[in-house]
């Protein structure tokens, strides 16, 4: 009688979700598709004013600490970079990193860059923008410790706001 107790009390454990099971069940995250992708990181703005637009993305990723490295007009394209100084106690990085200085200074983390590309885009009667945005994480010796694409949608609504205002001010001539 006690072993049939024992073998019924050890079926019932097992049949019960753990939380390791649970935990790996909860880790399982799909892979964005590149179509998912490229909604948040494309605007279409009424607009048929390309260097208007142009301007507007460079005074706005230049407000936001990017040195811009390369902008064409006539392609509609532009290239910048933000480094910040891991080490630099008045910097803030976890809007673009999500982790605290001292966790990268722990890593061996000297230096954090945000690069952006952006292509903007006659479209009809409109301008279309795309903008991606790629982090990094140097070692002292510059080295890429971690790159990957900021997939966050909020931090692409963040951006496309500014560049809202940005085109405003400009159409007012402010």
């Amino acid at each position: 009688m006690l072993k049939r107790i024992i073998l019924i009390t050890f079926v019932l454990f097992l049949a019960l979700p753990t939380p390791a099971r649970k935990r790996q069940q909860e880790e399982i995250i799909t892979p964005m598709t590149q179509l998912e992708k490229r909604q948040f990181q494309t605007r279409t703005y009424d607009s048929t004013d390309k260097a208007l637009v142009m301007k507007a993305m460079l005074n706005v990723l230049q407000d936001e600490g990017f040195i811009v490295y390369n902008a064409n007009p006539l392609l509609g394209f532009i290239y910048g970079v933000k480094d910040f100084d891991t080490s630099d106690p008045n910097i803030d990085i976890s809007k673009e990193f999500g982790l605290s200085k001292a966790r990268l200074n722990w890593n061996g983390v000297k230096v954090a860059t945000v690069e952006t590309t952006a292509n903007v885009t006659e479209y009809g009667k409109s301008m279309r923008v795309r903008i991606n945005f790629k982090r990094k994480l140097l070692n002292i010796y510059g080295n890429a410790q971690f790159i990957d694409d900021i997939n966050d949608e909020n931090y692409y609504q963040d951006f496309f706001s500014k560049v809202d205002k940005a085109i405003f001010l400009q159409k007012q001539k402010i």
